[in-house]
């Protein structure tokens, strides 16, 4: 797994296919891989061994913590977690109403410009109403949320993620060139910039479906601040109803604890536990972010005329210093290389690094 891609990397290092080819690239990252994996903790495995300890049952596991903080844990079948009994959305039933807000729904706002209709619909799944888009056309007809929820990264160790639930019923909803009916959630940094968008279109409803439960659980990306919410329908035909909206912290089972157990205690005496580690799950949004910019700085230095391993690298000073976009670019590497450093630092103040001796500084090379 690649924990950046090609396109993340040269937006940041703005280097052309024709000074660091895909092929190389596509080397840069697989190399990278490896250092993030030697740095951080990795976890990733499955883990289904217990130990009775008189009337408490106890889960080993590895000594180690994972780069994505997600630890699956299932009672019986069913996913364990709890979510934080503070609501982060405001009017998530849609039952308030305000008649100076276009379509009358307090911090809900229908999109303007599409041929949708939009209703504050009786038909509800809890309560007395519901948002109703009835699809015009082609398009990604949508009701928004106006009102910022409060998202912080890093988050908390124990709420690794947000968690956005809601129900869904459609009605001769056909999907055309489309999707159907789901959810976007929009994350914002402190100047209202849009930093990263994610859904469940995936599971998107068509056709007639009764009232479904859909669930989206995602890390706020790194910088981010606020996030909303976008119910969406973009059939050719056919309505989607949604109702029951929750944005909340989710408060998941933590990672493996210094003595690397979890204890479940009393509570699930005589339950499967199941509990799993998963690189496919989301990978941490500082991970990412130290991954994109170890392979910009190593992109640069190619492009500049330099070597790479790892994270040393050496630069031919008379090549960076034969034009102005050489020390532009050597300036760049220095400003990554403090990034780096950062991101590590954190990594480390998480317990996700696995060097307690910080030798992971020697190699980042400053040219100040």
């Amino acid at each position: 797994m690649a924990y950046t891609t090609d396109a993340k990397v040269r937006a940041i290092a703005g280097v052309t296919t024709a000074e660091v080819s895909t092929t190389y690239m596509t080397a840069i990252i697989a190399q990278i891989d490896k250092e993030i994996d030697s740095i951080v903790q990795n976890g990733y495995y499955y883990a289904e061994y217990f130990e009775n300890q008189g009337d408490e049952r106890v889960l080993y596991m590895a000594d180690n913590s994972t780069c994505s903080d997600f630890v699956k844990v299932e009672i019986g079948g069913v996913e364990l977690f709890e979510k934080d009994k503070h609501e982060l959305m405001v009017n998530g039933e849609v039952e308030e109403t305000d008649s100076d807000v276009t379509g009358e729904v307090y911090a809900w706002l229908p999109a303007t410009g599409t041929s949708a209709t939009y209703t504050h619909s009786d038909t509800s799944y809890r309560g007395r109403k519901s948002l109703l888009i009835t699809s015009g056309a082609q398009e990604e007809a949508y009701w928004q949320s106006t009102d910022d929820i409060s998202v912080s990264y890093p988050q908390e160790p124990e709420v690794p993620a947000y968690i956005f639930t809601y129900y869904v019923k459609t009605s001769s909803l056909i999907a055309g060139d489309g999707d159907g009916a789901y959810v976007k959630i929009l994350w914002y940094d402190g100047s209202d910039t849009l930093l990263a968008t994610d859904s469940d279109v995936a599971s998107a409803n068509t056709g007639d479906t009764d009232w479904t439960k859909m669930t989206i659980t995602k890390y706020a990306p790194y910088e981010a601040t606020t996030a909303k919410v976008r119910l969406i329908n973009d059939g050719e035909s056919g309505t989607a109803y949604f109702d029951s909206m929750s944005f909340r912290k989710a408060n998941w089972v933590d990672k493996a604890t210094t003595d690397a157990s979890i204890d479940l205690l009393k509570s699930y005496p005589n339950e499967f536990i199941y509990v799993q580690y998963s690189k496919t799950d989301t990978v941490q949004p500082l991970v990412d972010a130290l991954a994109t910019n170890l392979c910009a700085r190593a992109a640069l230095v190619s492009a500049s005329g330099g070597t790479i391993q790892g994270l040393s690298y050496k630069i031919d000073v008379l090549q960076v210093n034969k034009s102005g976009q050489s020390k532009e670019r050597l300036s760049m590497i220095n400003q990554l290389t403090r990034d780096i450093q950062e991101k590590i630092r954190r990594l480390s103040e998480q317990g996700l690094t696995k060097d307690n001796k910080n030798d992971w500084f020697v190699g980042l090379n400053n040219l100040d």
